[in-house]
């Protein structure tokens, strides 16, 4: 033990860690401290649990260990608070509980509870109860389709640092915490702090989120009806419920079309949303947004096809705008007494020929719905006879395989779109299965590829026929759907061929093996068309198999097979066809996918449909096929056969290294295959290229030199500024964006004073984005010097241009400039690198850059703390000892932990506690991860913020309250509820 103290007080002499003088061991016999008992126990001894609140133990429901609701009382006596998560409540459960609350009550102990309505399973006299409490409050979600709550668990935090945790299958209904054969896992701080870190982490998000409406002890009715209601499913009337305000996935789209109208000047805007994925509610919550800014003064036009889309839109709008009165229906039967909110049928639009009745500046705001049909002639007045000050489209197929540009109506852009992924998180889809089968055609060679794109006519050939290939293909096929689908009988599927022949072979062979199927083709009559469409919805029919039909505006929800038979190069193409199945039908639990896979050619990229079923820039593909998958939404599932894995894998990591010979063969034929110039941005959309990944291979300039399209780039700093190109992705701030263009355009004419003046108080801080290393080591001795040495380097400035061009379409950030203290060049939710973001707060100067390596950076000058933030910790995708020190609770809460050694009573810790007293700023700066195809990711400056909260010591743990929301995607990304 001496010994032990020797070497405690030897690290407490070095600088910094005297603190630890405080914890040499106790050489002397002491008194050990058992509890600090409550002033209002009239004698020592606690009540405890029967197990150890310092080892987890496993409860199983046997006679030989204590009963779940003995030890739950036993914990509420000791707990400081005490959290809650719990699918259903029952009066026989709550009863034998009462005691705790109680107790907990008398001792002003607080209390969060979240539960559900789901299936009506909770008393609601139960919830009355405890909401009534005054130290307890309750949250409950109603949404019980999307929100899927079925957690039981049960959290109780003690400031003496021995918290437990309760985590299992027992609800607070009596049999389950007494005598069933129930599983519920006791986790305690001292041996898995880091299970009850992820609980409170996750507990706050969900009670932070939309999801959970707070309960009104004071209206209980709401509860009472969703519990009537559950209970009573035959007899309910159909609910809406979705929130007043918009849910996360919802915002991004209306952040979306905000940018496109302030920032863009865009008025025409394209919104791509699967079939049921709710693109009416988005529309409804745009218009809301719209008509609050004319002061509710903004006439409406919604158009359809059919009267139930209008009716289901008609009562969407009213529950939005909370009025019940508003619209009226001009279609069928239904003739309307005015026409300011109207919603119409295109048969009646062209008909009546409203242009002419109300005039074309009648409507402020135009929705189009199925808005694919626009190219059609009953389409167009709405584009040529309305001029209202917002136009706006939805479609689930952007792509029209008769050829016809659903965007260019638009301005050729997409505003927004539902993602896949984030759809099928919020159960707004139905899950996939989604297999990989092993082709046993090779389709690599030259010979069926041209243009950019699969030779049909040479793929007809190897897929039909009497041949070997095509037969031993259809037995692969036959044998996939018998492996994966048990029951046929039940079975309706589609199958997407490569041609009419094709389809109609499938067709042919499929009935020949006893399984009824049909061609469903473009030459077959519409009347036989709604013939074939029924007999599979009724069963008559397992199969129909169909070229690109099915792709556009067919509604089939209890289709629960699809067979994709054919590569397909577009990704758009790809998600329509798939999401063709992914509609909810009852009794369909999820959609089966037989995907045939085979060696393909060199330029097919399979990489491209896998990323678009997963969370975006998360997880490299590679390493996802390599694991099996296991980041997908929940509910769904992808799995490989071993030789189509291999297959994926080769190809994949061909197009991710075998950049050298790919790009410049993809450059030279670009113009040949899309009409369009070889501009950076072009490129990297056309063949989905990440673009930094281009960018720290070669220059824009070097791979089109590599091409042979232009000279072989001589700039002298060509080595430096290379890297400039890679930083030069991230940029997103639309300020910076023009400024620095108009920077780099009088730098090619050599007008370098100009340059300087144009560049004002940014001078520095353009110098550090460009060449981000000090003056001295780049031999640069003025900031005129540097700005001469960018003018020396062409294709450089060249390349900037077009990559800022391409920055600027697709920037999500909106040029906000917070209101700070002082001036700042910093716009809200763009992004900036270490050296950036200290050029500009005023720590660097042209000689030196500052601090390094820290993660808060301290101008005392300005009185400011920078909290630089990295949420994913690690480049490994989960570690559950660093994944819940930084992370957002909400769009406006975030939690933080301070550097380890950081005391509250050290001057930092002061100052970051104590910020508004004592007048400093805290701006916070985040990034998802650290490193990203090889590349440090900048961080996204999210603005001032407040602290709300704080406790614990080396670290500190805070929370704080951003003043602006962070955008949603970042929360989406790194928020840990589920």
């Amino acid at each position: 033990m001496a010994l032990c103290n020797r070497i405690i007080g030897m690290l407490a002499d070095k600088a910094g860690i005297g603190h630890l003088h405080n914890h040499k061991l106790v050489v002397a016999p002491k008194s050990l401290l058992l509890e600090v008992t409550p002033p209002h126990y009239g004698r020592p001894g606690i009540p405890r649990p029967q197990t150890s609140i310092v080892e987890s133990s496993l409860f199983t429901g046997s006679s030989r260990e204590p009963q779940l609701v003995h030890e739950l009382l036993e914990e509420m006596r000791s707990a400081d608070e005490v959290d809650i998560l719990i699918s259903f409540i029952k009066w026989s459960g709550l009863r034998l509980l009462m005691p705790g609350f109680e107790d907990l009550r008398e001792r002003g102990v607080p209390v969060r509870i979240i539960t559900t309505s789901y299936m009506g399973a909770s008393d609601a006299p139960a919830v009355e109860w405890l909401a009534a409490m005054p130290n307890v409050r309750v949250r409950i979600s109603y949404d019980t389709n999307r929100t899927r709550l079925h957690a039981k668990a049960y959290h109780f935090k003690r400031l003496s640092g021995f918290s437990t945790g309760y985590i299992g299958s027992a609800n607070m209904a009596h049999a389950a915490m007494t005598s069933g054969l129930e599983w519920n896992l006791k986790v305690t701080a001292q041996d898995m702090i880091h299970i009850l870190e992820k609980f409170s982490a996750e507990f706050e998000t969900y009670w932070n989120s939309r999801e959970f409406i707070p309960f009104d002890p004071g209206n209980p009715n709401p509860f009472r009806q969703a519990i009537a209601q559950a209970r009573n499913i035959g007899t309910q009337q159909a609910a809406v419920f979705f929130d007043l305000r918009p849910h996360p996935f919802q915002e991004r789209i209306l952040e979306a079309l905000e940018r496109e109208r302030v920032i863009r000047s865009q008025y025409r805007n394209l919104v791509i949303a699967a079939t049921g994925t709710g693109k009416t509610v988005i529309a409804a919550f745009d218009y809301k947004r719209f008509r609050e800014f004319k002061k509710q003064q903004a006439r409406l036009l919604f158009i359809a096809h059919r009267q139930e889309i209008l009716q289901q839109a008609l009562a969407t709008f009213r529950n939005v705008v909370r009025d019940h009165n508003f619209g009226e229906l001009l279609s069928g039967p239904y003739r309307p007494e005015r026409l300011d909110h109207l919603f119409c049928s295109v048969g009646m639009l062209t008909s009546r020929r409203l242009w002419e009745q109300v005039g074309r500046d009648f409507y402020d705001y135009i929705v189009i719905d199925e808005v694919h049909h626009g190219t059609a002639a009953s389409y167009r007045p709405l584009f040529e006879h309305f001029s209202p000050e917002i136009l706006l489209g939805l479609t689930a197929t952007p792509e029209r395989m008769d050829g016809g540009n659903v965007a260019a109506d638009f301005g050729n852009r997409f505003a927004a779109e539902i993602r896949l992924p984030e759809a099928l998180e919020e159960k707004l889809l139905c899950p996939f299965h989604y297999f990989g089968v092993a082709d046993p055609v090779a389709i690599s060679e030259d010979r069926f590829w041209r243009y950019g794109r699969y030779d049909e006519n040479a793929l007809e050939k190897v897929y039909t026929g009497s041949h070997i290939q095509a037969r031993q293909r259809l037995d692969v096929v036959l044998a996939a759907l018998e492996r994966y689908e048990s029951d046929l009988e039940t079975v309706k599927g589609v199958g997407f061929c490569v041609s009419i022949k094709h389809a109609r072979f499938m067709a042919e062979m499929f009935r020949k093996r006893g399984i009824p199927s049909a061609a469903f083709v473009s030459d077959v009559g519409s009347a036989d068309c709604a013939v074939l469409l029924d007999n599979l919805k009724s069963g008559r029919l397992a199969f129909l198999f169909t070229v690109d039909k099915l792709s556009e505006g067919v509604d089939l929800p209890t289709l629960n097979v699809v067979l994709f038979l054919r590569p397909t190069e577009s990704l758009t193409v790809f998600l329509q066809q798939l999401g063709r199945g992914l509609r909810h039908a009852p009794g369909k639990e999820c959609l089966t996918v037989l995907d045939f896979v085979g060696q393909v050619h060199r330029h097919y990229r399979m990489d491209s449909k896998l990323k678009a079923l997963l969370p975006r820039h998360r997880y490299a593909i590679d390493r996802e096929v390599e694991s099996d998958f296991p980041h997908l939404p929940a509910g769904c599932s992808i799995q490989l056969d071993r030789q189509s894995r291999q297959y994926v894998l080769e190809n994949i990591r061909a197009n991710l290294r075998n950049l050298a010979a790919q790009v410049p063969e993809r450059l030279q034929t670009f113009t040949v295959e899309t009409g369009r110039k070889p501009t950076f941005g072009n490129f990297v959309r056309y063949h989905d290229y990440e673009p930094e990944r281009l960018l720290v291979a070669e220059s824009w300039s070097g791979w089109k030199a590599k091409a042979q399209l232009t000279p072989v780039p001589a700039d002298p700093d060509l080595a430096v500024l290379k890297k400039a190109l890679v930083r030069a992705t991230f940029i997103n701030g639309p300020d910076e964006i023009k400024r620095l263009k108009d920077v780099i355009r009088l730098l090619a004419q050599g007008q370098i004073n100009a340059a300087l003046q144009t560049a004002g108080d940014a001078i520095l801080f353009i110098h550090y984005r460009l060449w981000a290393e000090t003056g001295p080591r780049l031999g640069i001795h003025s900031l005129a010097e540097s700005f001469h040495r960018l003018s020396r380097n062409p294709t450089i400035l060249n390349d900037l241009v077009e990559i800022l061009d391409w920055a600027k379409e697709e920037t999500a950030a909106g040029g906000i400039k917070p209101e700070l203290p002082f001036a700042c060049l910093l716009e809200l939710h763009a992004r900036y690198g270490f050296k950036d973001i200290k050029a500009a707060l005023g720590m660097a100067d042209l000689s030196r850059a500052g601090q390094t390596g820290v993660g808060v950076l301290h101008f005392p000058d300005k009185k400011v703390y920078a909290l630089l933030i990295t949420f994913q910790k690690t480049e490994k995708e989960f570690s559950p000892s660093t994944m819940y020190a930084d992370y957002p609770i909400s769009r406006e809460l975030l939690h933080w932990e301070s550097q380890s050694q950081t005391s509250r009573q050290s001057n930092t810790g002061q100052n970051l506690v104590n910020h508004q007293p004592r007048g400093y700023t805290i701006l916070i700066f985040a990034r998802d991860q650290k490193k990203r195809n090889g590349c440090t990711v900048p961080f996204m400056f999210l603005g001032p913020a407040e602290r709300v909260s704080y406790e614990s010591e080396r670290p500190i743990k805070m929370v704080w309250r951003l003043r602006y929301p962070m955008p949603v995607d970042m929360f989406e990304e790194n928020r840990r509820g589920g």
